[in-house]
């Protein structure tokens, strides 16, 4: 039987480690934050794109609205030689909600991605089931980007990473920083994410839009 002085201090630790949690992820979205506006400046890079404006920043809580579960980073960019934005650098850590419920998987996802809007967490988010009625025909590649083609619009596309997988700043180029400058060069799939620890996915039969996690 355990004690109510054993339960308490369990308790007390949970908070803790939830706040250092919340403080943990917003020093590394800070961090992407800035080395993704470096990577823009990049001459290979700067020669197509730009940033079309300041980074929004969006969030949710759990159905109490105690936690936050997931937290959102978007950035405005201009593909050269248009004048305005016409899509948005988009990073996305799910602790808990949509964002994590692909089958099988049961940890902290980061997703990292291109958009033509960008996350809100009412309408525009990456979470499972994925969403078919946009007019986007969706496609998975490598086993690991999940690639929207549309006829009138910009192609979007998003991986997603391990959150327990980014443990430095090193960590951030080498999974996050130069895998977006490749996607955005238009490398090929595979070459881009080739040195990344990107989730490998699978689609579930008979589930529209959903699909589960494979092993490392």
């Amino acid at each position: 039987m355990t004690a109510p002085n054993d339960i308490g201090k369990s308790i007390t630790e949970a908070i803790r480690f939830v706040s250092r949690l919340g403080a943990e992820c917003e020093r590394l979205t800070d961090l992407i934050r800035e080395e993704l506006s470096r990577a823009l400046l990049a001459p290979e890079i700067a020669k197509h794109y730009k940033a079309g404006g300041k980074w929004i920043d969006s969030c949710t809580t759990d159905e109490h609205e105690w936690v936050y579960t997931e937290l959102g980073i978007s950035l405005p960019i201009i593909s050269k030689p248009k004048r305005s934005a016409s899509s948005y650098l988009v990073v996305q850590i799910s602790l808990a909600g949509e964002g994590v419920n692909a089958e099988g998987n049961d940890e902290p996802l980061l997703h990292i991605g291109k958009w033509g809007n960008p996350i809100d967490f009412e309408e525009i988010q990456m979470g499972f089931p994925l969403d078919f009625t946009n007019g986007y025909n969706l496609v998975l590649e490598e086993e690991r980007l999940f690639r929207w083609v549309h006829t009138q619009y910009e192609s979007e596309w998003c991986y997603s990473l391990r959150l327990t997988d980014i443990n430095s700043p090193k960590d951030v180029q080498s999974h996050i920083i130069n895998p977006i400058k490749a996607l955005l060069l238009k490398n090929d799939t595979a070459q881009a994410l080739s040195s990344t620890a990107a989730v490998r996915y699978a689609p579930v039969e008979d589930k529209a839009g959903q699909y589960r996690t494979l092993p490392s």
